[in-house]
């Protein structure tokens, strides 16, 4: 691993500032992908930027939207008790993510960031027509995944919270690698009554 400075702001606009003055520089939420390829050498970035320290965590839930902030772990999506009622396919989702380490230092927004084709959440996010909303705009998640770890995302752009619209039910299934749990193969349906049914596969 190469040497890189560490920053840990407070503030999202500090963090877009450091973003954009840092040609080098890597975001890093719960650094479940970063620090592995930066152990490997695949990334050698000048400087981290640690998105933990801005407090952006948290599930609000109303009659038809549930919002999730970009920092919130999988382990606090799947526990979450109004989560539970309004979308209880995404909290089991939450909670068959990786292992208990993994849920507890990933976050949702560092997941939708990465763009991972095995992970589990974008295939909730384009099932249950949801929205990625940055420092700056509000992407479609039909419009946000380009492809193999490539997003709408630009290059000083931060996830601030995903907003996803409550179906009248939904379920998640997925065929796991026996090591990591990534899905080698996962599907997400949610029903929205006369709006009709969407699929999402990772």
């Amino acid at each position: 691993m190469e040497n890189f400075e560490y920053h840990r702001p407070s503030k999202l606009a500090d963090a877009v500032k450091l973003l954009k003055s840092k040609k080098e520089g890597k975001l890093m939420a719960g650094g479940m992908t970063l620090i592995p390829t930066m152990k490997q050498g695949l990334a050698t970035p000048s400087d981290i930027i640690d998105l933990g320290g801005l407090n952006n965590a948290g599930v609000k839930v109303t009659k038809t939207k549930v919002t999730i902030m970009a920092g919130t772990t999988h382990a606090e999506v799947a526990n979450n008790k109004d989560l539970k009622k309004a979308i209880p396919a995404l909290a089991a989702l939450a909670g068959r993510i990786g292992d208990p380490h993994v849920r507890h230092c990933g976050t949702i927004g560092g997941s939708v960031a990465n763009a991972d084709p095995a992970a589990d959440y974008p295939a909730a996010l384009l099932a249950l027509n949801a929205k990625v909303v940055t420092d700056s705009r509000t992407i479609d998640a039909d419009k946000f995944f380009k492809g193999l770890f490539e997003t709408a995302l630009r290059v000083n752009e931060i996830i601030k919270q995903i907003e996803f619209e409550i179906p009248a039910r939904a379920a998640y299934a997925k065929f796991p690698n026996p090591a990591s749990r990534y899905a080698m193969l996962g599907v997400f349906v949610a029903d929205f009554g006369k709006q009709g049914v969407r699929v999402g596969v990772t």
